[in-house]
């Protein structure tokens, strides 16, 4: 039952946090699209380069400290720390795997946009500016 009291504890906490990052996202993530409009053969540059800021950003950073953690166990814990390390270890790869297949549908997408922008076709970025019009609205509609 603490387990859940904390959980809740720590999502009403992390909540205005997480919509204010959630916000700088789409925003982001539409410039990056508004910018690639206007880009004709080159718009995969900027969509990619907004979405690998925030792949690195909300993935890659709290990976490399899991990295840097295990690695630091077992170079500076003795037998308990190396045992720990290899743990954490184990633990970050598992996580690294489930992380990667939840990003991949959100990173392919870009990317087939991006791609679409490319050759001209411009369908599937006008439904993606929708969503993110719609997901601004409705953020600052909630804060």
């Amino acid at each position: 039952m603490s387990t859940v009291l904390s959980w809740l504890w720590m999502k009403a906490e992390l909540l205005p946090w997480w919509q204010k990052i959630t916000l700088r996202r789409y925003r982001s993530e539409l410039r990056a699209l508004n910018a690639a409009r206007s880009m004709g053969p080159l718009a995969i540059f900027p969509i990619l380069f907004a979405v690998g800021f925030w792949f690195f950003l909300l993935a890659g950073l709290p990976s490399l400290m899991l990295f840097l953690l295990s690695q630091g166990l077992v170079a500076f814990g003795g037998p308990t720390g190396a045992v720990l390390g290899i743990l954490v270890y184990v633990i970050h790869a598992i996580l690294a795997f489930v992380v990667m297949f939840i990003v991949a549908a959100w990173f392919f997408r870009w990317y087939l946009i991006a791609v679409s922008l490319t050759f001209g076709r411009t369908a599937m970025a006008d439904r993606k500016e929708a969503e993110l019009v719609a997901a601004i609205a409705a953020a600052r509609a909630s804060s």
